[in-house]
């Protein structure tokens, strides 16, 4: 005769979940929240899994019916498997756990008046006894509270006890400590964590840049020599080329003689001003390379970070690049 009874309260339970967890799907697929495609497999597993949440129910055996509810709304995200895993926690004495699924049934579904009522109820009975707490990123981030994954960024946690958040973000982590009494509530802001500190440079690097900026101050130096030579030459073909004198027409005039030194005199004079800028902007960047190199020696590991100045130079001016490994 049980086993007749349960049988007839079973197929139900499972007509009961099918009829009402597809109509939820097609009513979340249709809601202007961003639906997600969900295959025909998944809809069969959390049909199932709500049927085993139902009949576990049902007979009263709560922990086990939160457990196959929630796995429900994990493969189909539905109010009523959220619903339902709600109830079930707190019929088996789950209060906090009842009341984070709550907060979040109540934030996620908001119109769902019936949800709502219910949600509102469960908080109701455990906002007074714990910690609200209301957690919130700079930038996208994924909570953990105690080493658990957090699954809603707001929810309770017991009095007078210190508990550990951690937020992961995509270049690290940050963590601090959540601790309140009853009834309080604590907002918290994580900020994603700062970005490392350059790498030290090592000292062949500044020596390099060191011995790069002497020799290039040591050409600009010639350079001004060389071109300061043709400044006699030129003043001579000048004061030549504005005296009278006799061409032969084989040999070139002194106008002409003063217009090519001029030139090869401009021409000098434009590469060293452009050795003496190098030179400038090769000794600020040994300047810096100074101050960051690690002088306590660098590691020898083949894998090790690797800064590696280059300089390039043309008439049209220099330049100086800097190739690291990391």
């Amino acid at each position: 005769m049980g086993t007749t009874t349960k049988s007839q309260r079973g197929t139900p339970a499972l007509a009961f979940a099918l009829c009402l967890l597809f109509s939820t799907v097609a009513a979340a697929q249709g809601s202007a929240s961003g639906p997600r495609s969900i295959s025909v497999e998944d809809r069969s597993k959390a049909a199932e899994a709500y049927d085993q949440g139902t009949s576990a129910y049902l007979s009263e055996r709560y922990e086990l019916a939160a457990h196959w509810f929630e796995r429900a709304y994990r493969v189909v995200p539905t109010s009523t498997a959220l619903l339902q895993a709600v109830r079930a926690h707190h019929k088996a004495g789950n209060s906090i756990r009842a009341a984070n699924l709550a907060l979040q049934l109540r934030d996620e579904y908001p119109s769902d008046a019936r949800s709502k009522k219910t949600a509102d109820a469960v908080i109701a009975t455990v906002k007074p006894t714990s910690v609200l707490v209301s957690a919130e990123c700079e930038k996208a981030c994924t909570l953990e509270i105690d080493g658990a994954l957090a699954q809603h960024p707001t929810f309770f946690v017991t009095p007078d006890v210190e508990h550990s958040l951690k937020a992961a973000f995509d270049n690290g982590e940050t963590s601090t400590f959540v601790q309140g009494t009853a009834g309080a509530i604590k907002n918290v802001t994580l900020a994603a964590p700062a970005p490392p500190p350059p790498p030290p440079v090592p000292r062949w690097a500044f020596f390099s840049s060191l011995g790069a900026t002497v020799a290039l101050g040591a050409v600009a130096a010639w350079s001004g020599v060389d071109a300061n030579k043709g400044v006699s030459a030129y003043e001579s073909a000048a004061r030549s080329a504005s005296s009278p004198g006799i061409n032969t027409g084989g040999s070139p005039t002194p106008q002409e003689q003063a217009a090519a030194l001029l030139e090869e005199g401009q021409q000098k004079e434009r590469r060293t001003n452009i050795l003496i800028g190098v030179t400038a902007g090769m000794a600020a960047t040994t300047a810096v390379l100074g101050v960051f190199t690690n002088w306590k020696g660098e590691s020898r590991d083949a894998s090790s970070k690797r800064i590696e100045p280059s300089i390039g130079v043309s008439t049209k001016g220099g330049a100086l690049t800097i190739k690291g490994r990391f």
